[in-house]
């Protein structure tokens, strides 16, 4: 018997098998596509309200199975969800602050890593949980010698949470930031040092939390940066800022004494600032009459004695321009303070050279006592 042979299936028929056999593989591929290698589930970034209990479900079994990453994953979940009921929300809200609770106890280890930890603080958490996450996070990178990435955490904690309760634990942490980059002289790019970077943490630091315990020295550190760079005004007002708001710091007379110098440092000519040689001038001498017995005083006394030798140069040659322009009381009036500012110094060569100068102006009854 000769064989038989099977029907022929028309072609439009197999088309439509092939659709349907397609279409039956679809369901089983979407849920294999839902698992992760190793039989976990994938997490979306995004849940619809009806997905939600089993969400709260998964995340339970996994805070007991001890991974509160994953239960935390699937909380951000379900928090993005739209139209919940009002129970689901505040269940998903306490399952939530659960396992961060315990994600930041886990990350706040010293083998942790900081980046984990600070993803805390952009989560819908209660505020005292994202900001003590946040200030761990910046100790730990601190401490692991990524200070720029502690300062900008910090700074987004402060952005985010303003008056938060770790200030203080926060100021002190900017502050230990701001020296360390301080005292970095490494390089980088060869060419580059971190110096701009501490001078940004310290003026954050001033600005943000004037009332932190280190900012006295934070104001000094600034003030020794800009001094070294020549910005000499910027120097004073930092030295200013640490004696008007820390009174009581024990960096303060020192402060004081150097504000004075800084002010003759600017100055490059005894033509001009005669009123700023002038103000250094009663602030050396305000500060002798503070502090009589300092350590720096010797040093104060040496500025003082500059301060006056400035004011005899600039008071000899205003009495020069008077001569020539035949005004000889006023010659005779500035070159004689001239003598007095000179022998104040204890410089006996510049009181001679304007002794010498009023020696050569014609004699005039009662000139003597006039001024200019």
């Amino acid at each position: 018997m000769p064989p038989r042979s099977r029907p022929r299936v028309p072609e439009a028929g197999r088309s439509g098998a092939a659709a349907a056999s397609v279409l039956l593989l679809l369901p089983a591929c979407a849920t294999i596509g839902s698992w992760l290698p190793g039989g976990r589930e994938r997490i979306p970034s995004k849940l619809d309200a009806a997905r939600v209990p089993h969400a709260l479900e998964r995340g339970r079994a996994e805070l007991e199975a001890g991974d509160t990453g994953r239960t935390l994953d699937w909380m951000r979940a379900a928090a993005k969800a739209e139209n919940l009921d009002p129970e689901l929300r505040d269940d998903v809200q306490r399952l939530l602050e659960e396992a961060a609770t315990r994600r930041m106890s886990e990350l706040s280890r010293p083998d942790s890593d900081p980046d984990e930890l600070a993803e805390l603080v952009d989560l819908e958490l209660p505020r005292q949980i994202a900001v003590s996450a946040g200030v761990h996070a910046a100790r730990s990178m601190h401490a692991q010698g990524e200070d720029l990435d502690a300062f900008r955490l910090l700074k987004r904690v402060d952005t985010k949470f303003p008056l938060h309760h770790e200030r203080v634990a926060a100021g002190e942490l900017l502050a230990e930031i701001g020296f360390a980059l301080a005292a970095d002289d490494s390089r980088w790019l060869l060419f580059f040092t971190h110096r701009g970077d501490a001078q940004e943490v310290l003026e954050y630091l001033v600005l943000e939390y004037p009332r932190a315990s280190r900012c006295d020295e934070a104001y000094e550190t600034l003030a020794g940066m800009y001094e070294e760079d020549g910005n000499w005004q910027l120097a004073i007002e930092r030295l200013d800022r640490l004696v008007l708001n820390h009174p009581a710091s024990p960096l303060r007379p020192a402060a004081q004494a150097r504000i004075p110098r800084l002010r003759l440092r600017a100055i490059t000519s005894p033509e001009y600032d005669r009123g700023q040689v002038q103000r250094a001038r009663r602030e050396l001498e305000d500060w002798l009459r503070a502090y009589p017995g300092h350590e720096a005083a010797s040093q104060v006394s040496l500025d003082l004695a500059d301060s006056l030798r400035r004011l005899s140069d600039n008071d000899l040659i205003v009495a020069a321009f008077y001569r020539r322009v035949s005004n000889e009381p006023g010659a005779r009036w500035h070159a004689g303070r001239a003598v007095e500012e000179a022998r104040a110094a204890g410089d006996e060569l510049r009181a001679r050279r304007a002794e010498e100068f009023l020696a050569g102006l014609p004699a005039q009854p009662g000139d003597e006592a006039a001024s200019p």
